[in-house]
């Protein structure tokens, strides 16, 4: 217990002289390039230098609210377009983890085991509210829907979400596979946010799991087949579009991207690749960005495992939110 109150004090000080999030995260990691810590290889338990996660004699009860509706448009399933929020009861300006599912853009549910059950029960055991996403699928619709669509969950979110305890000055977005994709031009192209009169700077920080979408042409040159019929069915067949719809093509400096945690499992190289190039292009346009190989995890478990014990990839996460939170007097 030690060990973590000397870690979140200096957050604690941070936070009451009204410092940015850029600044906050700042404090929680070491000044060095963050790429240089990127590129070393993840043991297979967690690195001693993560505070552990908190373990409370009365973890608080988790209070559910699920399929509640973020838009209405005729014609389209309620639940394509609803949320699901987990909070502690008692909560009072939580920090919020927003959450995007994966399923190559086509397949997926916020309420699928993978997406939800052990992340909603941990992250609200560390003092957070957790809100999972659905989002309209292809081949229904295509690219910008999707991304539009989660635009639309975070503005509601947003504006919302002081009704279940939760801070919308400490939000987060996470999203794994064709959701880290989703995550990741939301947070770099500011379009989607500004149609809500919202801008980047409402999220503190990017979680992203084996998302292979940041560089599509690179996908459609260069990768298999099976990735690149998902792709165009998403994205079609324009290669204009195809740059539009990549996160990689809209990072530049000045336009308050968040820090990013970007994860690659296994030897899967398009998001080893990708991931890589995304990382470099955050750094040099000035946004705090870290690369982490799990050469122990594949595509499933690097986002199934989050929130089970003894995890390695949800303490680096934890390290990166800044922390559990404490909610008990």
């Amino acid at each position: 217990m030690k060990r973590n109150l000397l870690f979140i004090l200096p957050l604690l000080l941070a936070a009451a002289s009204g410092l940015s999030a850029c600044q906050r995260l700042r404090a929680r990691f070491p000044a060095e390039t963050p790429t240089a810590a990127a590129t070393s290889p993840a043991p297979s338990n967690a690195p001693t230098e993560i505070p552990a996660t908190l373990t409370l004699s009365n973890p608080p009860v988790m209070l559910t609210d699920t399929d509640i509706p973020y838009a209405e448009i005729e014609g389209v399933q309620l639940t394509l377009l609803s949320l699901d929020v987990y909070s502690p009861q008692g909560c009072l300006q939580c920090p919020v983890m927003v959450m995007v599912h994966g399923g190559g853009w086509r397949t997926g549910d916020k309420a699928n085991a993978d997406v939800a059950a052990a992340k909603s029960q941990y992250f609200v055991s560390q003092g957070y509210v957790f809100v999972s996403v659905n989002y309209r699928l292809t081949p229904a619709v295509m690219h910008p829907v999707h991304a539009q669509d989660v635009a639309a969950s975070l503005a509601w979110i947003h504006a919302n979400i002081p009704a279940y305890g939760g801070d919308p000055g400490r939000m987060f977005l996470m999203g794994h596979s064709a959701g880290a994709h989703l995550a990741a031009l939301v947070a770099t192209d500011e379009g989607y946010l500004a149609a809500h009169g919202l801008g980047l700077d409402i999220l503190d920080g990017v979680i992203l799991l084996d998302g292979a979408g940041y560089d599509i042409p690179y996908v459609m040159q260069d990768q298999s087949e099976a990735l690149q019929w998902l792709c165009r069915e998403a994205f079609g067949d324009d290669p204009q579009t195809w740059q539009d719809a990549s996160p990689l093509y809209h990072v530049a400096a000045g336009k308050d991207i968040p820090p990013f945690l970007l994860f690659h499992a296994g030897e899967r190289e398009a998001s080893r690749f990708t991931g890589q190039e995304m990382t470099d292009a955050l750094t040099a346009a000035g946004v705090e960005a870290w690369l982490v190989p799990a050469p122990d995890k594949d595509h499933g478990t690097i986002n199934g495992d989050i929130g089970l014990e003894g995890d390695w990839v949800t303490e680096r996460i934890m390290e990166f939110l800044g922390g559990p939170v404490n909610i008990q007097p």
